[in-house]
């Protein structure tokens, strides 16, 4: 009897987790070969500098996007914040991305407007593999034009190779459908070669 309560009490939390999970990008609008926005205001050019930033880490450091230059490519995932749960769901489906972009040579930053408290939360939900910085001013949102009128940023993507330059970027109004890890991952895979290749 008990198991059952104890059941029917945790049913809703398992429909809340599962009605807030991240729906796959219709491959129509995901190619290695073309950037994609379904909103106005992206004017980044790719194969051009990424537009640089310097923001606090989950670790307590200022990192800078130009740290990473001739050394490793780097994917910028923009997200609304810890309180979003498919932002979450997101981030918890790119576990299983992190080993490809490992192999790859490609860090994961994960941007939002969180403060330094709650980015720390969600480093250490997600573990070290994972850099997230705090946009707390949207002053980076801003520079690639992901911002939202809630002051926001729209769930995006920005692929920049080891030379500093925008090679691909995912950007989408709807904060359900996402690219998915492995959707992600066939993007990487024609971007990128393995070292030695």
């Amino acid at each position: 009897m008990l198991q059952k309560y104890i059941s029917l009490c945790l049913l809703p939390f398992f429909l809340l987790a599962a009605a807030c999970s991240i729906s796959p990008v219709d491959e129509k609008t995901l190619s290695a070969d073309t950037a994609y926005a379904d909103f106005a205001g992206i004017e980044l050019k790719l194969n051009q500098p990424a537009p640089d930033f310097t923001l606090l880490s989950g670790s307590g450091d200022m990192l800078s996007l130009s740290d990473f230059k001739d050394k490793q490519a780097v994917l910028i995932l923009f997200y609304r914040g810890e309180w979003c749960a498919y932002c979450m769901d997101q981030l918890d489906n790119y576990q299983a991305l992190l080993p490809e972009l490992e192999k790859y040579g490609v860090q994961l930053l994960a941007i939002s407007p969180d403060g330094k408290s709650a980015i720390e939360s969600t480093r250490r939900r997600f573990g070290q593999k994972y850099i997230f910085l705090s946009d707390e001013k949207r002053v980076v949102a801003g520079k690639y034009n992901v911002g939202n009128d809630k002051n926001l940023p729209h769930p995006s993507l920005f692929l920049i190779d080891r030379e500093g330059r925008l090679i691909w970027y995912y950007a989408s109004i709807s904060h359900k459908v996402r690219p998915t890890a492995s959707q992600v991952e066939m993007i990487i895979r024609q971007k990128f070669s393995l070292p030695g290749e």
